[in-house]
C-alpha cells in the first residue's frame, strides 16, 4: 500500500512539473514584454535587414544594461540616439552607444540578451549578437 501511494505521489508530481516547462527559458514567440514607455526604433540585423519597431525593450526594460570596465551600468533609452554593435568578446558584445548629447560610450552587453518589439507584421525578438545597430526615433 505504501509503494502504491508513493508511486502515485511521484507520478502526480512528475506530471505537474512537466507542465511547468514554459516557466523560465525563452519567451513565447507570439508574446513580448510590454515596456512602461513606448520607444520606436529601427533595428538593422547582421544580415542588413531593417525593421521598424514600437514597444521596444531590452530584456523587457527601457534601458540598456551592460559593463563599462568593471562597473555595471544602466543607460535609459531616453538618453540614447543610436547603438552600434561591434565584435564579440567571449560571452559579450561590444556596443558603442551614441547619446542624445554628443557623447559616445562603449559598454559590453551579454551577447544572448534579448531585444523585443512590435513590428507591422507581428512580434519581434532578437539577441544582441545578431544586431548591427539600433536607431532611436526622437
Amino acid at each position: 500500500m505504501k509503494n502504491c501511494f508513493a508511486s502515485t505521489v511521484v507520478l502526480i508530481s512528475f506530471v505537474f512539473l512537466m507542465g511547468m516547462g514554459e516557466l523560465g527559458g525563452t519567451a513565447p514567440v507570439d508574446k513580448i514584454p510590454e515596456p512602461k514607455k513606448n520607444f520606436t526604433v529601427v533595428v538593422i540585423d547582421r544580415q542588413g535587414v531593417k525593421t521598424s519597431l514600437s514597444q521596444f525593450s531590452h530584456d523587457g526594460h527601457v534601458i540598456i544594461t551592460g559593463k563599462r570596465g568593471s562597473a555595471n551600468v544602466t543607460i535609459p533609452f531616453e538618453n540614447i540616439s543610436q547603438v552600434q554593435f561591434q565584435g564579440l568578446e567571449g560571452n559579450e558584445i561590444l556596443a558603442v552607444i551614441s547619446m542624445r548629447e554628443p557623447k559616445n560610450f562603449e559598454i559590453k552587453i551579454g551577447q544572448k540578451s534579448k531585444f523585443y518589439g512590435k513590428a507591422e507584421f507581428g512580434t519581434f525578438q532578437i539577441e544582441a549578437r545578431d544586431l548591427k545597430s539600433i536607431n532611436f526615433h526622437p
